[in-house]
């Protein structure tokens, strides 16, 4: 018994050194990356109370997959295949599509081993974002033209309505962090979008998905899906939040009330470094 309580004790030492050892290096030098968010970006989901020494904040990573060639109000939020995830890019990615379009029976049956860890790129206020709001009040504009000209018409109502909201959450309180590359050396990629304020770079899952007798590349997953806040910045969330939830499907959208700095680290993984209010976007 007490040669297992030792090897239990021991156990949990060399994992929590292993543990603190990846934070090390993953915070040694400068940042890979330094991007400020807003609550729109990070929501959150997890709040406890400011006097607790041993907690803080969670906060969520919102991110969205750009939509396709149809107007959409409400693009992918989690997940989805966009369109500069072609051949060619799974291609350079490490997939062979060509192989698998030949036996949709094989491909179908191990469709879940079919992804790879990738560098994902995740474009901040950036064109993918403007797109999709121009096509979201280009989709609202076209409902209009068509209810003005069938003023009866409750379903077109309804439906006009119904965008209306969407585009109102876009335009307020919706993520504007798109996926819009991927690739598998981080330094490149890291060199390639060194941009500034403009791209978050993540680790994630790619994978494949069967569209009639096509396959098609699909954004999985982005492995950061919340990032801890510690004190004081938890105690500052608190306070500019005040318990309020920041987004809920039905009501009226609210203007994002906090601002975080994110820094990104040599394994790509996030950290807080500051937080401060926004008065007004």
């Amino acid at each position: 018994m007490r040669n297992l309580l030792l090897a239990a004790v021991l156990l949990v030492l060399v994992t929590n050194a292993v543990v603190l050892s990846g934070v090390a290096y993953n915070r040694a030098g400068e940042p890979v990356i330094s991007i400020d968010l807003t609550e729109r970006e990070l929501t959150v989901v997890q709040s406890y109370r400011s006097t607790d020494e041993n907690s803080g904040t969670a906060l969520s990573l919102q991110w969205q997959v750009p939509g396709g060639d149809e107007p959409t109000v409400y693009p992918y939020a989690r997940g989805g295949s966009p369109e500069w995830l072609d051949a060619a890019k799974l291609s350079e990615l490490g997939f062979t599509p060509a192989q698998l379009k030949s036996d949709r029976e094989q491909y179908l049956h191990r469709w879940r081993s079919l992804s790879r860890e990738v560098v994902l790129v995740l474009e901040y206020n950036g064109e993918a974002y403007r797109q999709a709001l121009l096509s979201a009040e280009e989709r609202v504009d076209q409902l209009r033209e068509s209810l003005a000209k069938s003023p009866g018409d409750d379903k077109l109502a309804k439906k006009l309505k119904q965008y209306e909201k969407s585009l109102a959450r876009l335009k307020v309180s919706q993520t504007r962090l798109y996926v819009v590359d991927a690739g598998l050396d981080a330094q490149a990629m890291a060199e390639k979008y060194a941009d500034g304020n403009r791209y978050l770079l993540v680790r994630g899952d790619v994978g494949l998905g069967w569209s009639d007798d096509a396959v098609t590349g699909r954004i999985e997953q982005v492995y950061v899906q919340e990032v801890h806040v510690p004190l004081p910045y938890s105690q500052q969330l608190a306070s500019l939040t005040k318990g309020k939830r920041f987004y809920t499907y039905n009501a009226e959208p609210i203007p994002p009330r906090y601002q975080v700095q994110l820094d990104i680290g040599n394994r790509l993984e996030p950290w807080v470094a500051s937080v401060s209010p926004l008065v007004q976007e």
